[in-house]
């Protein structure tokens, strides 16, 4: 069954009408037609099965919400250029992470150009996913007070290190409920700035013997997370 992005506040029985983009990949590109079934999803746990009529509205047939995850994971990264970074953004979005903290860098050089295709790479991600919950991108803040930031929210903070034996013990993990891991730019963190996330109470995790550009540093630093926070939740 296809999804589509659609805020809805109305219950089963009730019509709502996609947004022109959503339309159009629904009755131009899938060629639906009356009586097909798709889910709808609205981005804050909200997940809906909804039934096509004849003038192209959707009846809602179910509807039920998915409880907010006890933990967060978030990305605060250094901002790749635009090819990569809209990869990156469906990529985020798919192993859910809840927040995107873009962050300044010594290193940095790459720019934002914040638009709407953001929003819609991040809604890509959670259809392809099953993802209900849309994560936010939040503006460029320097990389100190990010780290000001998730200390006083008590996150857990991580970044990648190549030293071998680097390690998060385990109990770390089962004390947090917000996990941030933190990606530099292409020329990575200078040794100052490890300097001032050690001092935050940031961990080196080990990723392997190599360096590895932001997207790939990005996304396998975020599934280790994933990974570790479902054995604590066990």
């Amino acid at each position: 069954m296809h999804s589509f992005f659609c805020r809805f506040d109305t219950a089963p029985g009730g019509f709502v009408r996609l947004s022109r983009n959503e339309e159009d990949h629904l009755f131009r590109t899938l060629r639906a037609r009356s009586g097909d079934e798709v889910e709808l999803l609205d981005g804050n746990g909200g997940v809906a099965r909804a039934r096509v009529r004849p003038d192209r509205a959707l009846e809602l047939l179910e509807l039920h919400r998915v409880p907010e995850p006890e933990s967060r994971l978030l990305l605060c990264t250094a901002v790749p250029r635009r090819a990569k970074f809209d990869v990156l953004l469906k990529q985020a979005a798919e192993l859910g992470v809840r927040e995107i903290r873009l962050i300044e860098c010594e290193r940095s050089v790459a720019r934002p150009e914040g638009s709407d295709r953001w929003q819609t790479l991040l809604q890509e991600g959670c259809k392809q996913s099953g993802n209900p919950f849309l994560p936010e991108i939040f503006p460029p803040v320097r990389l100190g007070a990010e780290l000001d930031r998730l200390r006083n929210v008590g996150a857990l903070i991580c970044f990648g290190a190549v030293r071998p034996g680097d390690a998060v013990p385990a109990g770390k993990f089962r004390e947090a409920a917000t996990y941030a891991w933190l990606v530099g730019p292409e020329g990575g963190f200078t040794p100052s700035e490890e300097e001032q996330m050690l001092a935050a109470g940031a961990v080196g995790v080990n990723l392997g013997p190599y360096v590895l550009r932001l997207e790939t540093a990005a996304v396998c630093g975020l599934a280790v997370l994933r990974q570790r926070m479902m054995e604590a939740e066990r």
